[in-house]
């Protein structure tokens, strides 16, 4: 008996190709992607996180209630806190409040400090949760800067570091110069007693100049000659470039070139008034000593 073949569906089969080999869909699976250990970490970080940010921007704690200065001598404790406070009420990175000690930044205060003031050593101590000190050491007196008839202390750097009277100064422990041109004083930072704008070489021309000759009386220096009769009385600095006009107290005043060697000008006046003035010498006005081998006097 003739049996009828079934008719085959080539499409209700699932057949494969042994030329082509369909490309089976990789299925992303987030099984275990998550495990509990890492959404632990996760969870600790965020709230690490912010526990900082609050710590940061809280009010309460860590903010500074309290700014110690040691050290201060002659300079108000008063006038360093108040650039420390003014440096907590700022802000940093934009939008961290430096009223919190974690934040407060004691570079820029310190900058401010320096600007203000001439210290031989500056030290910012952050004291958690609420303390700040700062310890400083001033610089000590090199000079009397003389300016409209006031007088004031000075630091090697030109800092004025107090005023003082006339008459606390006869002893002229410290070389005084006084200023007879254009005002020298500033003060561009609002605090303190401000400082001398000056080219520092005349200062140190001055203060060089007034050791050679506390040496020389001494025996301790080296341009040699009779030194007698040349005390000092102060230092004069006006509109002559590159001068520096130094007053005796019994004579002539003498003319210095701070271009010049000053060894070589000191002996010079020596030898003008050992050998050529002699007796005269403290009869003379002026001894002007800034032209090379010629010194010209009245």
């Amino acid at each position: 008996m003739y049996k009828r073949r079934k008719k085959i569906d080539y499409y209700d089969k699932n057949l494969a190709n042994p030329f082509f080999h369909r490309r089976r869909k990789k299925r992303i699976s987030f099984s275990g992607h998550w495990s509990g250990k890492k959404k632990l970490t996760a969870l600790l970080i965020l709230i690490l996180a912010g526990g900082l940010i609050w710590l940061i921007f809280s009010q309460a704690v860590f903010s500074i209630n309290n700014i110690t200065v040691t050290g201060a001598i002659r300079i108000p404790p008063g006038e360093i806190e108040n650039l420390a406070w003014q440096q907590a009420s700022e802000k940093r990175f934009l939008f961290f409040p430096q009223k919190n000690i974690l934040a407060f930044s004691k570079n820029g205060v310190k900058k401010k400090l320096e600007k203000s003031y001439s210290f031989e050593k500056l030290t910012i101590k952050k004291d958690p949760p609420h303390a700040l000190i700062i310890d400083i050491q001033e610089k000590s007196y090199a000079f009397i800067w003389c300016e409209g008839e006031r007088y004031y202390y000075a630091d090697i750097d030109g800092y004025l570091i107090n005023e003082v009277s006339p008459l606390e100064i006869k002893q002229k422990k410290y070389p005084i110069i006084q200023n007879q041109g254009d005002g020298k004083i500033i003060n561009d930072s609002g605090a303190g007693l401000g400082r001398i704008d000056i080219n520092e070489n005349y200062i140190n021309y001055i203060i060089n100049l007034s050791n050679s000759f506390s040496a020389e009386k001494t025996g301790a220096g080296e341009a040699g000659g009779n030194f007698e009769g040349l005390a000092i009385e102060k230092f004069i600095i006006d509109k002559d470039a590159n001068t520096v006009k130094m007053v005796l107290a019994e004579g002539p005043t003498v003319y210095f070139n701070t271009d010049e060697d000053q060894e070589k000008q000191i002996r010079k006046l020596l030898t003008i008034k050992g050998e050529t003035l002699k007796d005269d010498f403290k009869n003379k006005s002026y001894i002007d000593l800034r032209y090379g081998d010629r010194v010209y006097y009245r």
